[in-house]
């Protein structure tokens, strides 16, 4: 269980997302802004290995763009910052 989490936090944690405290019944956890601490959603360990990166990878653009994440833009900086060319070809799809 040890293994999923810690793949689920460096995922998130890659787009300045923190994963903390249990949720619900030790299978769903807390996910906050890394920035302001703003709860931002939940994340379930019933992941197989490699799908938390996947989702986040998937995601990328949505972050990009703002529409996940926190009010405050965290993430969409997170993102500009990882990748900068496919942040501004997200950018421009809307």
């Amino acid at each position: 269980m040890s293994q999923i989490l810690d793949e689920i936090r460096d995922a998130y944690g890659r787009m300045g997302i923190e994963v903390e405290g249990i949720a619900t019944y030790g299978t769903y956890y807390r996910l906050r802004c890394g920035r302001c601490a703003a709860p931002i959603g939940s994340v379930g360990d019933k992941l197989l290995p490699g799908m938390a990166g996947q989702i986040v990878n998937e995601q990328f653009e949505l972050y990009a763009r703002g529409f996940l994440g926190c009010k405050c833009g965290y993430q969409a900086e997170r993102a500009r910052s990882i990748d900068p060319q496919r942040a501004q070809a997200a950018a421009r799809l809307g």
